[in-house]
Parts: structure tokens; sequence; C-alpha cells
């Protein structure tokens, strides 16, 4: 099923090739000519597929070195997203031929994303007014775009144990957490409660979200929010088949078209600074191309 492998960027075999035909060296590791795409004609394409494949080389070296692994939720999400375009199941994906090596790939896309994320990570990188107002003069916003978003803390429960069989989960989950709203209003830390007790992901951060955007919140999240003042805690209330305490943290307004260019300005100099970090590499590495055999 070739669809799979074009979604994976799976690169196809040259059927007119010795497969194994080592076409570069990169420290110890050799690269054969199956790396070249069938469609493949000039010189000039092949010899770019070639390096495009030496600073993957370089960079998983640097995966593994550094020790990033890719999340098994990762793999699990972009297995389904593979399935899903293929038409399949997640079942039906894994008992093809193609599985493993399209495990393979998705596990090097993942650890090279993730090589990106660190690298920049640490670059420190950022943006000068300069740079902003220049970007804003050649990209004039069309009309206003101002955005309400706010930050949460939040304690969820979405299932609770208790020997008491006279009373519904949703009555004890209630209950759980109208206590803890006394015992937060009694002088406890929302954010100690919250990575104890809380079953949403936001527990790591002591249920502190990241900034959101207000209009896209579930209906019961912006009625309560709507009534409650910043810091102001809230009576428990259910959202799905969980029930919730929230606290409002800040608001503020944004002005998207802003956001839009500071994050543009950010990619490029992040891709940048990485493509940069990669010339690095080379230059570090023992590389040889027998560019006679393209």
């Amino acid at each position: 099923m070739k669809k799979i492998f074009l979604l994976v960027t799976i690169v196809a075999f040259n059927a007119l090739a010795a497969s194994n035909s080592i076409v570069a060296l990169v420290n110890d590791d050799l690269i054969t000519y199956d790396v070249i795409d069938v469609k493949i004609d000039s010189k000039a394409e092949k010899l770019a597929a070639v390096n495009r494949q030496i600073d993957i080389v370089l960079q998983m070296d640097k995966v593994k070195s550094l020790g990033i692994e890719p999340k098994p939720v990762a793999i699990n999400d972009m297995l389904k997203r593979v399935a899903l375009q293929n038409s399949l199941t997640l079942e039906q994906l894994q008992s093809r031929a193609e599985f493993g090596e399209v495990m393979t790939n998705i596990k090097q896309k993942l650890s090279l994303n993730g090589l990106r994320q660190y690298i920049n990570k640490n670059a420190n990188i950022s943006l000068n007014k300069a740079e902003i107002a220049k970007a804003l003069k050649n990209n004039p916003a069309a009309s206003k775009d101002i955005v309400a978003q706010i930050r949460i803390a939040q304690i969820a429960i979405s299932s609770i144990e208790s020997d008491l069989l006279v009373q519904s989960q949703d009555e004890l989950m209630k209950a759980f957490l109208a206590d803890l709203a006394t015992q937060i209003k009694q002088g406890k830390s929302f954010s100690a409660l919250a990575k104890l007790h809380s079953q949403d992901e936001s527990y790591k951060n002591g249920g502190e979200s990241a900034w959101l955007i207000q209009s896209r919140l579930p209906k019961v999240f912006t009625q309560t929010l709507n009534s409650l003042k910043i810091e102001e805690l809230s009576k428990p209330f259910k959202v799905g088949n969980s029930w919730r305490l929230v606290k409002i943290i800040e608001k503020r307004n944004v002005d998207n078209h802003l956001a839009n260019i500071k994050a543009a300005l950010m990619r490029q100099k992040q891709n940048t600074y990485f493509n940069n970090w990669i010339k690095t590499l080379r230059k570090a590495a023992y590389i040889e191309i027998f560019d006679h055999k393209l």
C-alpha cells in the first residue's frame, strides 16, 4: 500500500540501482543509494537528497547521545493519524507488512522534532522591538483582531473511589471538590491540592493552564468564568464526565495580528539557528560523498 509510505515520508526504493550501493560515509555510518527517490533524475537533485540524509544521520547520532526519545503517546497519536489517512483502523495498520518500517520512520520523525525543540529551547532566541516593528510595517493588519485570553487553575476529578453505595459518582465528586474548596478558603494551597488530587494533565503545574482563548472554551466553562473575579474560587461544576474547581489567574487582550507576526519571526529565527547548528555538526564530522555513483 504505497499511500502509507507517502504519508510518513518513507523514501521510495530505486529499482534501477543496487540498494546497497554506498554513496556516502558519515563518521561510522554508511549511506546507500536507496535514500534517493526513484523520481529524481538529475545529479544535482540526487546530491541534494544525499546531503539531506547526511544531515539526518548526524542529527540521529545527536538524538542518541542526548537520550531524546519520543513519548509513547506521541507515537500512538501519529500511528492513529496514518491509519485514519489510509482508511484503516490502528489494528489493521499494525497487521500490515509495512508496519515495522512505518514505525521506524515515525520514531525518527518525532526524534528529529524533539531534537529541534531541545536545541532551540537552549538557544535563548528572542525578538527585539526593531525586528517586530519592521515586520509589522511590511505586513500591516487588514483589520483589528483582538482576542480575549485567560489563564486558569483547576482541579479536575473524573472518577472517585468510595465504599458508599448511596451516593452517585457525580455526588461524590461534587462533595469531594466542595471539601477541597473549603480547605483552600481556610488557607490550603490550591497548587498543592491540585498536584495531589487533580486528574487533569495540568496537575503537574499545580493545575495552572497556559493562555487559553476564552471564546473557544466549552460553554459551561465560559458561564462559570464570567461570574468570577481574579483569584476567586468557583463552586464545583460539571464539564462532560468530570467535575472541576476553577479560579482565574489572569486575563489579557491579545492583538492576534501582532501575535502571528511574532510567531512567524520566531520560527524564522529558530529555523536559521537550527540550520546553522547542523552546519557545525557537519564541520565536526568525517563526510565523504561518492558523487560518481549518483
